[in-house]
């Protein structure tokens, strides 16, 4: 039994996602010599710190900036310690959605290595640049919880000592070699993201030294109509809106069932993914429809051929998710590890209906809105406000709104050629 252990001992350790809830905090290390300095100094077995903003999803601060990673792909190498905090006091929804909101809003944030040496003293200026542990107790803090005596200047150890904070139990496990052998052939295809994010700001901080985060960009050019066209470049040069591209070949087997049937992973760890994203998807809804959403109000104020090309980008996002949620479906209906689900479909006009249609496309929601008004009814197109009218369902199911619609026979007719559907 003891030499079991000990070779157990020796395998590297993973996460567990399912124990892990939004907003928790995972510190980490590795074996790295700037690593075990920083452990030298803080007096602790971790040197890194990140906030969970999605069940499988953590924000953090390296040298490549602020950015999102994947935290199931995240190793700890044999010997490295890896440790999940959670608030003593739960925190409600709005102050959750503040401290995920900061952590998402500082992404392409430079990082500051004289920031994080200077984290283990007091009586500096914090400035706009972020590392690992201001990071997450700014984010905190924002959301009205003080983790530290300073949030501005505090290092991974405060975090694990933290009274504010508990640790969760039993969040790690170890890989087989058979897992480990396939986790280190996965690509990180985040990288990929993080690169193309701070090309497009660097680009963009030509332009501005004020600009440190992607929302700098979107606040820039809403009072810089002129540099429309250079930042549109810049987003194009950069790779930002090709990103989907790889991802989406790499990945093939999550967006069709059938391409997952015959994929070479074996059934258990097809089971774990999908039961992972599903779980990932009630936890914390699709953020790419909140994307697009916050594009098309700020497009619909200040016009830009840049937030145009965010609100298609984050069109072919959210569809692009809605199928790996599809095939995860399907692929666990099949086995029956799924009781099928059929979806309620919301009658035109009603508050669900324009609470849906407002969360996807907050502009043609306010549109309809003001031609019930004008009408001062309810039986009117939802397109032109016209009468009669009848209400359809698209057949095809609209990755995200309501997927209902009321229109008059003309509307009805030009609708129907791009967008097929029936009545209900």
């Amino acid at each position: 039994m003891e030499a079991d252990i000990n070779e157990s001992e020796l395998r590297p350790r993973v996460f567990v996602s399912e124990l892990i809830q939004l907003g928790d905090i995972v510190l980490t290390t590795t074996p790295d010599p700037m690593s075990q300095t920083i452990r030298k100094v803080i007096g602790a077995d971790i040197s890194h710190a990140m906030i969970c903003v999605g069940r499988s999803s953590v924000i953090d601060s390296t040298g490549d900036g602020v950015h999102a990673r994947n935290l199931v792909r995240l190793i700890l190498e044999p010997g490295c310690a890896g440790y999940v905090l959670r608030p003593v006091k739960h925190l409600t929804t709005d102050q959750l959605d503040t401290a995920i909101s900061f952590a998402r809003a500082a992404v392409g944030t430079r990082y500051t290595s004289v920031g994080a040496a200077k984290s283990v003293l007091a009586g500096f200026g914090s400035g706009r640049r972020q590392f690992c542990s201001r990071l997450v107790a700014q984010a905190y803090r924002q959301a009205g919880v003080k983790l530290v005596s300073d949030a501005d200047f505090c290092h991974p150890g405060e975090l694990l000592k933290s009274s504010a904070l508990f640790e969760v139990s039993n969040v790690l496990r170890y890989l087989s070699a058979e897992e480990e052998a396939f986790s280190r052939e996965d690509i990180d295809n985040v990288q990929a993201m993080r690169d193309a994010t701070n090309l497009l700001l660097r680009e963009a901080r030509k332009l501005s030294s004020e600009i440190e985060s992607l929302n700098d960009i979107d606040a820039y050019l809403v009072e810089h109509q002129e540099a429309d066209a250079y930042l549109v470049q810049a987003l194009r040069t950069s790779k930002y809106l090709d990103l989907w591209e790889d991802e989406f070949k790499r990945n093939a087997w999550q967006y069709d069932v059938g391409v997952m049937e015959s994929y070479n992973g074996s059934s258990n760890s097809k089971q774990r993914y999908c039961e992972e994203l599903l779980a990932d998807e009630r936890l914390d809804q699709n953020r790419f429809i909140k994307n697009h959403a916050g594009y098309v109000t700020v497009n619909s104020l200040h016009p830009r051929q840049y937030f145009a090309l965010k609100i298609e980008l984050y069109e072919l996002l959210t569809e692009l998710h809605a199928r790996r949620i599809r095939t995860a479906t399907t692929w666990l209906e099949r086995r029956g590890r799924r009781e099928p689900e059929h979806p309620t479909l919301l009658r035109p006009h009603t508050p669900e209906w324009f609470a849906s249609l407002r969360e996807w496309n907050p502009k043609q929601a306010a549109m309809t809105e003001a031609a019930i008004w004008t009408a001062e009814s309810l039986d009117v197109c939802t397109v032109c406000a016209d009468e009669p009218v009848r209400d359809y369902v698209l057949l095809s199911i609209p990755a995200a709104g309501p997927g209902t619609i009321r229109l008059c026979d003309d509307c009805f007719r030009i609708r129907s050629i791009d967008e097929p559907m029936k009545t209900f």
